[in-house]
């Protein structure tokens, strides 16, 4: 079976990338996997580390698309995120010669294989993906969505002809153009506007968040919380949020899965070193916030917001 999987990446989450791609080749030994990098400027060094893993694995097949910025850079951008995260939504259309394509955020991680979820009906949706693990409800609200379901947009699988036949680029640009104040996670709020009731919701296996970095804060219930647990034990994608397996201070459960797949990469030892010069994260907490502070806690399914006043704790739920 072919198997599509695109990446946006920069230099600086390039090495990220690399073990996301191994993994994936890792585990898709029987499946043709077509790598494809949608990108602005990498450097030569960068595109060195890609071709050398395709020079590596037999089933890999990379495919290079140079993208052009100025067409994003009128859009509104998240401070935690580079332009690049808009390209994703050029897939479709610069891949015109595929039917579906996986698109994949640099920090994930797949641990099975993809052939499932390759084959999902994506019959009049532009894409399927996975609900998202808090804040649902208030983003439905705040862009107005038909859908309850808001997904988390570093796990896609594109029905890359439906999303050339509905004009899914044009709609996306338009509404992000128009809705500038409404938007907090740009092309993730755009994408989950457009799509809204014309999407497939995956089972979280597929996207698996483990919030550890926030003790574990999901916002799941009833089946939902069954599924989402369940997932945890066994996903075929998991998507490192927070900080990441390549830096000290990672807590994530699949950190050590993270470095088994950098060790059969060639940049393992820059890797290893990266690691060694990176700081512990600081637990000191500055003095004006020891008087006066407030933040929320999170533990499971329950946040809990917390006042702190001249070193008194008061929890709120």
């Amino acid at each position: 079976m072919k198997i599509n999987i695109a990446y946006c990446p920069d230099d600086k989450y390039m090495n990220q990338t690399i073990v996301s791609i191994i993994s994936a080749l890792e585990n898709n030994i029987n499946n043709e996997v077509e790598i494809i990098i949608l990108y602005s400027k990498l450097t030569e060094e960068s595109i060195n580390k890609l071709k050398s893993v395709e020079n590596k694995y037999s089933n890999m097949k990379l495919r290079l698309l140079e993208v052009e910025e100025n067409a994003f850079k009128s859009l509104p951008l998240s401070h935690w995120v580079t332009i690049q995260a808009w390209f994703r939504i050029l897939i479709p259309d610069l891949c015109k010669d595929l039917e579906k394509v996986l698109y994949l955020d640099c920090d994930t991680l797949i641990l099975g294989n993809l052939s499932e979820l390759f084959n999902t009906n994506l019959t009049n949706c532009y894409f399927a993906g996975v609900k998202d693990v808090w804040g649902v409800n208030k983003y439905v609200k705040r862009l107005n969505m038909k859908s309850p379901v808001y997904v988390n947009s570093g796990m896609l699988l594109f029905n890359c002809e439906y999303c050339r036949k509905e004009k899914f680029f044009d709609k996306i640009i338009d509404f992000a153009k128009n809705n500038s104040k409404i938007i907090e996670f740009c092309d993730q709020d755009s994408i989950n506007k457009v799509a809204d009731e014309n999407k497939i919701v995956l089972n979280p296996k597929y996207n698996l968040m483990d919030t550890w970095w926030r003790g574990g804060y999901y916002e799941f219930e009833g089946e939902e919380e069954i599924e989402y647990l369940h997932a945890k034990e066994a996903p075929i994608i998991a998507h490192l949020t927070g900080p990441k397996p390549a830096f000290k201070g990672c807590g994530n459960k699949f950190k050590d899965e993270w470095w088994k797949y950098a060790q059969k990469s060639l940049i393992y030892e820059e890797l290893k070193k990266d690691y060694e010069e990176s700081k512990e994260p600081s637990n000191k907490v500055a003095f004006y916030k020891k008087i006066f502070s407030i933040k929320n806690e999170y533990k499971g399914k329950t946040k809990t917001k917390v006042l702190t006043l001249l070193g008194i704790k008061i929890k709120l739920k």
